[in-house]
């Protein structure tokens, strides 16, 4: 009975890590695939803030035609 109890515990945890990693996995993924996207169509602002809850400073884009705004991470030099 207890070889059963410990495999039945070790089995939901291969299936709980397996799921942690495909959802990381896929976020990923999907945050490359956007970041890929041209940025063809919007204007680069002067606009810049730092994201309260990270602290990093973004650089905002916009598209005169949708008015969609993107923001593009900032790196350390200024540039972006």
């Amino acid at each position: 009975m207890l070889r059963f109890v410990v495999s039945y515990f070790a089995f939901e945890l291969v299936v709980i890590v397996v799921a942690v990693a495909a959802t990381m996995w896929v976020r990923r993924r999907r945050l490359r695939a956007r970041d890929r996207r041209s940025l063809e169509g919007f204007v680069r602002t002067d606009e810049t803030f730092v994201d309260p809850t990270t602290g990093i400073r973004q650089r905002v884009w916009f598209n005169p035609h949708t008015g969609e705004r993107r923001y593009q991470t900032v790196d350390g030099t200024g540039a972006g």
